[in-house]
């Protein structure tokens, strides 16, 4: 055979090949990315609302949310305040609004906060919620097109709260569950499958919270903890938050172990909530963790 033809099919494979790798889409090259928002700030109030038996004041706090740009699908981490309390705090949140110090900005809003990165709420796949709290439940009504993934107590906990419980849960909030897709968990679950996304049943703080594990290519694992832990030194030191913040001693102590116990495994990175430093640190979006 001509070696001249056997060279232009070498060279045509070659180039085939090179071609074809380069027209895959992005996302199927891409692993995911982890993005860190804030959905306004909390300050001004005691520290003993967050550990019992603590003293002075917590004076600026992170209500932090998150996505992540996955290769099946953008996933959202809690949601916030409500946007509705950028121009009606008091009368959305009631006395919690001055007791916490609330302040949130027009620059705060989700739609805002999403278009630092490209995206619309209609373009969130998942929205997952640690538990629906006021300041991590306060926008699911925006995702009316996302599905919704709680634990099954929690949507339990939220719409039939137990005596005493009910204090940091705005039905308003989660009214548009009803109409949404959801999926309700009775325990850990692999979002994607794959074990990029997981998310992991942590009772204590309500009687559904759970936290998210991500695993990235270069920054290794990640540890979304929402309110099952307030702050890096209530996991150091073992410290829980008084009730209401505490549905469950017990459960809330077990939760945290299971949070040192990956942390320490994987060497994983803590992402708390409402940490300030763990926060100030960061990178904020656009940036983002890969």
């Amino acid at each position: 055979m001509d070696t001249r033809f056997l060279r232009s099919v070498r060279w045509l494979a070659c180039v085939g090949f090179l071609f074809g790798a380069s027209i895959l889409p992005a996302a199927a090259q891409d692993g995911p990315k982890l993005y860190v928002f804030t959905s306004g700030s909390l300050g001004g109030f005691p520290k003993a609302a967050l550990q019992i038996g603590a003293t002075g004041n917590i004076d600026w706090a992170p209500v932090s949310f998150y996505v992540i740009k996955h290769p099946k699908g953008n996933v959202m981490f809690d949601t916030g305040n409500n946007d509705k309390t950028i121009t009606d705090p008091d009368g959305w949140w009631g006395p919690l609004a001055k007791g916490f110090g609330l302040k949130m900005t027009k620059d705060d809003a989700i739609p805002v906060q999403l278009a630092k990165i490209g995206l619309k709420p209609d373009d969130i796949k998942y929205v997952v919620v640690g538990h629906l709290h006021l300041d991590h439940g306060g926008n699911v009504g925006q995702f009316k097109n996302s599905t919704l993934v709680a634990q099954d107590d929690e949507f339990k906990a939220a719409w039939w709260p137990d005596v005493g419980y009910s204090l940091y849960y705005i039905p308003g909030d989660f009214a548009e569950t009803k109409n949404m897709k959801t999926i309700r968990l009775n325990g850990d679950f692999d979002l994607f499958d794959d074990g990029s996304v997981r998310l992991v049943r942590a009772p204590g703080h309500t009687p559904g919270s759970q936290f998210m594990v991500v695993k990235l290519p270069k920054t290794g694992t990640a540890i979304l903890t929402s309110d099952v832990v307030y702050l890096q030194e209530s996991l150091d030191k073992n410290l829980i938050p008084p009730i209401p913040g505490t549905q469950s001693p017990g459960d809330a102590y077990k939760s945290y172990e299971k949070i040192r116990h990956i942390r320490d495994v994987d060497n994983a990175k803590l992402f708390i909530g409402h940490d300030p430093e763990l926060f100030k640190a960061a990178k904020k979006a656009p940036e983002f963790y890969d």
